[in-house]
């Protein structure tokens, strides 16, 4: 059976064939001589001219699984070629160097020290010189391994004849150590290799951690930090101009070192041991060069197209620090709690600012990493100044200033989390600080900023987010700031319930502000205005949800507040703003086209029945079963019947009349049991009257309806 593309040469074929004879036939019409001769060379050289066409695609359909198996068998070759390479060479070098020491070990207890050094001194100046050699003629991986296989057993030397020999002493054999690691890296340039390099960076650092087990003064840790900076000097010299990659491990490594110096200090006095060291001017100089190399690290990837993976620098500087900080006020400077963390504040500040001027290119992660690092401090530095577990959003303002002065990119969300953290240290607090307050409002301030600008920016994706994030905030503000200047007046005869009441009532009036301004609609719309009414704009489904929630936990809350409140004045507040909620959440629910409707008329009329009752439970003190209640269920049936009726909408009118019935059979089997003869008389009369409104608004609004 032909293939696909056989199929499709053939047609074209027979299509240029076509054409062909289509042309041959206008010739013949013309009346041109030699026509039919002409026509059979046409069709041959057609007919050859297929042939090919036919045999091209063909061939090359037999082609192209020889080629593919053809670099299969290259990738099977070049990785038989790496595994015979290295592998095989790595485990050559590695027996030969096993029977070697094997032949040393038969003879070694017979040798004298000196000879036993002069045997490894040998060894190591061999192998070392001749991997030099073999690389400058032929470099191969099995070259690399000689050189690398010296290089080791000169350094074994240096080290064996200081520990394991004792013929030469500390100093002297870190000196060594650190000539033998120069040699290396400076002799790479030759070897045009960076392993050289590597192995003398390693070499260096078993020098310096056998140098900080041995330091006895601060003598010794100068010494040890000269060595540590002669081995860095020489490795970012060689690999300044050269190769990024490079570079950037001479610095990564350099980090490393200096590290585990500051590590070393750290660590002087800890644990009930003697403390050596007696001056902090050391340790002052290496973490400002740990900065230094850092902000050479962050230099050196900032163009390039690299992942946060240069954060784990950042994170490494950032313990440093702390650990020089802490150091420093344990046991030189007995520094108090507020000074170490502005001390820590300022220092991360510039890196911060340095951050915004010179990496833009990795400005992002930088910045949100040091506006982590500066919130904590932010927090600490506020509960060790007002005791206040707060002031975060100081770092939210940082943040817009540097957007402003270097003209960044925007850190919407990160600020607008700052500010919702902030908000809950906020309320979670009840303190007599007025800074909580003032606080509060650059919380708002801010807030309403942030939405703003994403708004004009048109950062739609976000713009729900920072929505949510601005509910939460607006409400636990509501309620923090209020309790925060009620607790600042320390007036004994204030209610409890005082500060609740004024935040709920706060929160109401924020609520309908922003049903008013349209902040639950769609902001997506090319006719909202940030700064004005958009009521003719469509609602946006998510935030129409979240209203009628946030509504919902409004109107529960204020009516167990109405319960619970121990003033009169105060339950008038809670029941305003209950109905203020009520009114507005009924507004919102019937102005949306839900499919609900019948399940939301019957939550509406509920609502205000429970409404009344809760209200005339705290304020009249009256029983479940007193005919007070009944009276006023009636007349909440007939309010819900006439709006029914004049809505068009049926759920509410028959929950009237159910809500009727009910109260009727209330009347019946509960309260007159209860009540005396003449409250029964005037209870019958009302509710009859009551009955009676009813029935005459639905002959009347029935017959207008229908």
């Amino acid at each position: 059976m032909k293939s696909l593309e056989e199929r499709i040469t053939e047609l074209e074929q027979r299509v240029a064939y076509l054409e062909c004879v289509i042309k041959e036939s206008e010739f013949d019409k013309s009346g041109m001589p030699g026509t039919e001769t002409a026509d059979k060379e046409t069709e041959r050289a057609m007919l050859i001219q297929g042939e090919v066409r036919r045999k091209e695609p063909a061939a090359a359909i037999r082609t192209q699984p020889e080629e593919d198996k053809e670099s299969k068998n290259e990738g099977n070759k070049d990785k038989e070629a790496l595994v015979g390479k290295y592998l095989i060479g790595a485990l050559a070098a590695m027996l030969i160097f096993i029977g070697a020491i094997s032949f040393i070990g038969l003879v070694w207890n017979r040798m004298t020290p000196e000879v036993k050094l002069l045997i490894i001194t040998s060894a190591g100046a061999i192998l070392t010189g001749l991997g030099f050699w073999l690389i400058r003629t032929k470099k191969n991986p099995i070259t690399s391994i000689i050189l690398g296989t010296g290089a080791g057993l000169l350094f074994i030397a240096i080290l064996s004849a200081n520990l394991a020999f004792h013929l030469i002493g500390n100093n002297i054999s870190i000196f060594l150590a650190g000539i033998w690691a120069v040699f290396f890296i400076l002799s790479s340039r030759y070897t045009n290799l960076f392993f050289t390099t590597i192995i003398a960076y390693i070499g260096s650092y078993i020098a310096l951690l056998l140098g900080l087990t041995l330091i006895q003064g601060d003598m010794d840790l100068l010494v040890m930090a000269l060595f540590v900076s002669s081995i860095s000097a020489v490795m970012l010299y060689k690999t300044f101009k050269g190769n990024k990659t490079e570079l950037v491990t001479s610095i990564v490594l350099s980090i490393v070192s200096y590290a585990t110096i500051l590590f070393r200090c750290y660590m002087d006095g800890a644990a009930g041991a003697e403390q050596l060291l007696d001056s902090y001017a050391v340790q002052t100089v290496t973490i400002i060069i740990v900065y230094l190399l850092m902000n050479l690290f962050y230099k050196k990837i900032n163009h390039g197209g690299t992942t946060p993976a240069y954060l784990g620098v950042s994170v490494t500087t950032t313990i440093l620090t702390i650990l020089y900080i802490s150091n420093l006020s344990d046991n030189y400077l007995d520094l108090k709690g507020i000074t170490c963390y502005i001390l820590f504040f300022a220092v991360n500040l510039v890196q911060f600012l340095l951050n915004s001027v010179f990496y833009k290119e990795m400005e992002k992660w930088l910045t949100r990493y040091y506006a982590v690092i500066l919130a904590a401090v932010s927090f600490l530095i506020n509960v060790k100044l007002y005791q206040v577990p707060t002031g975060i959003i100081l770092i939210g303002l940082l943040l817009v200033a540097s957007e402003r002065v270097f003209k960044k990119e925007v850190h919407s969300l990160l600020i607008g989390f700052i500010i919702l953290f902030d908000s809950f240290f906020l309320i979670s607090n009840y303190s007599d600080n007025l800074i909580c307050s003032v606080y509060g409002l650059i919380q708002l301030g801010l807030l309403v900023y942030v939405l703003w600008q994403s708004s004009s920016l048109k950062k739609y994706k976000q713009i729900n987010i920072l929505k949510l994030i601005g509910i939460a905030v607006i409400m636990m503000n509501s309620f923090g700031i209020p309790s925060n200047v009620i607790n600042c007046i320390h007036a004994p005869h204030i209610s409890r319930y005082t500060d609740n009441a004024a935040g709920y009532f706060l929160a109401v009036l924020a609520v309908i502000a922003l049903v008013k301004v349209g902040y639950f609609k769609n902001w997506e719309n090319e006719q909202f205005k940030f700064w004005g009414t958009n009521d003719s704009l469509e609602n946006d489904k998510k935030m129409h949800r979240l209203v009628c929630l946030l509504t919902t936990i409004l109107y529960f809350y204020g009516l167990s507040e109405i319960a619970a409140a121990d003033r009169t004045f105060l339950r008038l507040i809670f029941t305003l703003a209950v109905t203020a909620v009520a009114l507005m959440q009924s507004k919102i629910i019937l102005s949306d086209n839900s499919r609900y409707k019948q399940l939301t008329g019957i939550w509406i009329v509920l609502k205000y029945l429970i409404l009344t009752w809760t209200i005339l439970w705290a304020f009249l003190d009256t029983e479940i079963a007193s005919v007070v209640y009944s009276i006023v269920g009636l007349i909440v049936a007939i309010g819900s019947i006439s709006v029914g009726f004049k809505l068009k909408i049926k759920s509410i009118r028959q929950y009237g009349l159910v809500l009727t019935i009910l109260m009727v059979a209330k009347f019946i089997f509960v309260d007159l049991n209860q009540e005396n003869s003449i409250t029964r008389v005037f209870a019958l009369i009302i509710g009859g009257s009551l009955c009676f409104l009813i029935s005459f608004i639905y002959n009347k609004l029935s017959q207008n309806y229908s």
